[in-house]
């Protein structure tokens, strides 16, 4: 299986997605009381540990997860969750935004793993969930995210879109999500998925969601003078751009991979009034891209399935 290894913000992406402003979600430490259920005030997060299995954690400053231990009690998995109440329902991407916590000093066994993102599948209390009553996981919505020694990753974002509006539109009910590993080690000093929690004294420092709504700024409304449309997509070889340039100009077309890795750039020296521009795709592999257009009146984008 193709490994996820963690990346930081890629430019281009981080570009196509510049001209929207995004929604920072990152909730406060709350009254740990049994009430927090992971509103703006109210912080909602935990984890386990093997080791000490009747111990809640649920006032930590970081939560955690580890492999699964073949020579010691050391398993750990971490538990999270986001009221989304509040948010919308109408988003573009949506991220999952931690600061991870550096491994560099040392490993001595199970310095290499495999972590996942999964559904949380039962309602769980931030204030009495330990090892011993953690609640039964569902389906994976992210990973594997492969970590090994040494590791210092720093403020990372994963995105989460599809899990989000599943919880938005009520397909999956929202209990939030556990992060785990199923490798199987001998932990000793291993490498972990340690992050800051809700109760991190550094609010920068706490976890949020990203969320980017659908482009109602500059880019929309330069789409709608265009009049921008792309056709067919999901494409086969050959996609079509249609737009209305009010004066002649050089466009530039781009299109990157979800890693942010630019496949293509061309120039195109284009007439004012209604213009087709067809790209070939026959040297690009199916899946899923991003592209871009840029303009003397600024840049569109959008998203480009291959088939």
């Amino acid at each position: 299986m193709k490994k996820f290894y963690i990346l930081t913000a890629h430019l281009f992406i981080a570009q196509l997605l510049l001209a929207q402003t995004p929604i920072i979600f990152r909730p406060s430490p709350g009254s740990n009381d049994g009430t927090d259920e992971g509103g703006a005030s109210g912080g909602k997060d935990a984890w386990v540990y093997e080791g000490d299995a009747a111990t809640n954690y649920g006032t930590s400053g970081y939560i955690q997860a580890l492999p699964i231990s073949n020579c010691n009690a050391t398993h750990c998995e971490a538990f999270i969750q986001f009221d989304l109440s509040s948010l919308p329902a109408d988003v573009d991407s949506v991220f999952f935004g931690v600061k991870h916590y550096p491994h560099t000093s040392y490993c001595y066994s199970g310095c290499d793993a495999d972590f996942y993102f999964a559904l949380i599948a039962a309602a769980w209390d931030e204030t009495t969930i330990n090892y011993n009553n953690f609640p039964a996981r569902g389906s994976d919505i992210y990973g594997p995210v492969n970590i090994s020694f040494p590791n210092d990753f720093g403020f990372v974002e994963y995105d989460i879109t599809a899990a989000y509006r599943n919880w938005k539109n009520e397909t999956v009910p929202n209990y939030g999500f556990n992060i785990y590993s199923p490798t199987i080690t001998c932990n000793n000093a291993a490498v972990f998925f340690n992050i800051a929690s809700s109760d991190d004294t550094e609010e920068a420092n706490r976890p949020y969601l990203k969320i980017f709504t659908t482009p109602v700024g500059i880019e929309s409304q330069l789409s709608k003078q265009m009049g921008l449309q792309c056709y067919p997509n999901p494409a086969g070889n050959q996609t079509t751009f249609e737009f209305t340039l009010a004066a002649a100009q050089n466009l530039v077309f781009e299109l990157a991979d979800v890693t942010g890795r630019l496949i293509n750039t061309r120039e195109y020296a284009l007439a004012a009034g209604t213009n087709k521009l067809s790209v070939s795709l026959s040297d690009v592999n199916a899946g899923l891209y991003y592209y871009r257009l840029k303009t003397n009146a600024g840049q569109v984008s959008g998203k480009l399935v291959k088939k």
